[in-house]
C-alpha cells in the first residue's frame, strides 16, 4: 500500500507543477497582451 502511495503521490506532484507552469505561462501572456494593449491606447 505504501508503494502505491508513493506512486500516485508523485502522480499528483507531478501533475501540480504542471499546472502551475500553466499558470505562470498563461499569466506571462495575459500581462504582455495588457502592456501591449496600454501602449497602444
Amino acid at each position: 500500500a505504501v508503494i502505491a502511495y508513493n506512486r500516485f503521490s508523485h502522480q499528483v506532484e507531478k501533475l501540480e507543477n504542471s499546472y502551475v507552469n500553466f499558470m505562470e505561462e498563461f499569466s506571462a501572456i495575459l500581462q504582455r497582451q495588457a502592456h501591449a494593449s496600454q501602449q497602444s491606447a
